[in-house]
Order: C-alpha cells, then sequence, then structure tokens
C-alpha cells in the first residue's frame, strides 16, 4: 500500500489514463479525488468501483481552465477528507489539424487546457501542500514532448511546455517537500485517440513505429506514476519518465 494515508488528486479520471490511474492508487490505499468536467456518469462509475473494494473516493467536478473551479475543487477535497497530498495532472485535449490550417482558437483551447490548465491545477494544488511541507505532483505529458508529428502543431507545443513547466516546477516546489515529476507515454489506446486510431492504416503505420511492435493500454502507464506519488520517490525531482514502447528511440 504505497500512498496508503494519502489523499490524491486525479484530473480527467472518468476515462483513459486518469481513470486507470484513480484506479490503481485506490488499489495502493490513497484516497482518490476522481476529477471530471463533464463525464459525471462515468467519474461515478469510478467512484464506485473504488468505495466497492473498500476504498474511499468522490466525484468532484471541475474546469482546469478555471482558476475558481479548481478552488472549489481543493477546497471541497480538503474539507472533506483534510488533506491533499497528491496531483495528478491528467486532463488534455488534442486535435489534429495541419499547420498553416491551425486557427487561433483551436491553439488557444489545447494551450488553454494541456499547459495552462496544468499550470493553474498545480499552483492551487501546491499551495495546499506546502501547508504541509509534503507533496507530489505528477504531470500526464507525451512522447510528444520531444517528437514533431503533423497535424499536431498544438499539441506538441502544450506538450513541450508540460516538459519545462515540470522542470521548472520541480526546481521551486522541491524546498518545500514537494516532488514534482512526470510521466511520457508513448501511443496508449485511449478515449482521446480511440478515433485515430479506428483507421487500420494509421494503426498499422504507428505500431511499425514502435520497436515492441504494439500499443500501449492505460495500465502499463500506472506503475510509473504510483512511484512518483509515493515517497519512494523522496530524490526524483523533475524526472521525465518515457513509457513508450521504444518509440522515442527510433
Amino acid at each position: 500500500m504505497r500512498l496508503g494515508g494519502r489523499v490524491a488528486v486525479v484530473t480527467g479520471a472518468s476515462r483513459g489514463l486518469g481513470r486507470a490511474i484513480a484506479l490503481a492508487f485506490a488499489q495502493e490505499g490513497a484516497t482518490v479525488a476522481v476529477c471530471y468536467r463533464s463525464g459525471e456518469q462515468e467519474a461515478a462509475e469510478v467512484v464506485g468501483r473504488i468505495t466497492a473494494a473498500g476504498g474511499s473516493a468522490m466525484a468532484v467536478q471541475v474546469d482546469t481552465a478555471s482558476r475558481p473551479s479548481l478552488e472549489a475543487m481543493a477546497g471541497r477535497v480538503v474539507d472533506r477528507f483534510g488533506r491533499l497530498d497528491i496531483l495528478v495532472n491528467n486532463a488534455g485535449v488534442m486535435n489534429t489539424t495541419a499547420f498553416l490550417d491551425l486557427t487561433d482558437g483551436e491553439w488557444d483551447r489545447v494551450l488553454d487546457t494541456n499547459l495552462k490548465g496544468y499550470f493553474r491545477a498545480a499552483q492551487v494544488c501546491a499551495r495546499e501542500m506546502m501547508k504541509r511541507s509534503y507533496g507530489r505532483i505528477v504531470n500526464v505529458s507525451s512522447t510528444r514532448q520531444v517528437q514533431a508529428n503533423y497535424g499536431n502543431t498544438a499539441y506538441c507545443a502544450s506538450k513541450g511546455g508540460i516538459y519545462m513547466l515540470n522542470r521548472t516546477m520541480a526546481a521551486e516546489l522541491a524546498p518545500h517537500g514537494i516532488c514534482v515529476n512526470s510521466i511520457a507515454p508513448g501511443t496508449i489506446e485511449t478515449d482521446l485517440n480511440r478515433s485515430y486510431l479506428s483507421d487500420p492504416a494509421f494503426l498499422a503505420k504507428r505500431v511499425s513505429e514502435i520497436p515492441i511492435g504494439r500499443l500501449g493500454e492505460p495500465d502499463e502507464v500506472v506503475g510509473a506514476t504510483i512511484f512518483l506519488a509515493s515517497e519512494q520517490a523522496s530524490f526524483c525531482v523533475g524526472a521525465s519518465i518515457m513509457i513508450d514502447g521504444g518509440q522515442t528511440l527510433i
């Protein structure tokens, strides 16, 4: 039970990677705030699975594009559970528009959610963590923080931004007992990319780019996330762990 006694906030936890992380955290003993923006039913299902297994969780609606919404979420978590120890920044969006066709609106939507949303959530939660001189922040990035991809200009820029946000946050928050790190998954089949992966030609090309010869599964991401959220990662500061089947090697 590596997370026993800890209270974790997981954004975008109603589906995909966030859902897998929330369930795994609960199995490791954490009390989990299952944050969602629009998937109320899905978030309730995650909470139901956790409580049915004897764990503790609550669903919290939050919009990471709104600082007041994040502050209200943190307040609810602390009011109910008495503390906030872990944040997993996971809520994100993706688009596939060629660079010359990319609009200001598309750019702003991706950057405001994927990068500025992480900044807001981390700032709000770090202020709670500082009260106890303890915290863990895990930023879910992507191999696109170092790999370009056609049609993903805004997404790649947001993930590259997360890479440096992760490092600068880590340097500034470490003296306060807060360890900040990130994971950088490769191609993991989730709701975010399932429509693209349904194209056989696209899928075959993507698999050909992965040395291990297959896509990843959400459950294959949780181990590193649990480690970085635990006390075992007390000397990890500003790290970014690639979980990509070797995708960034070629």
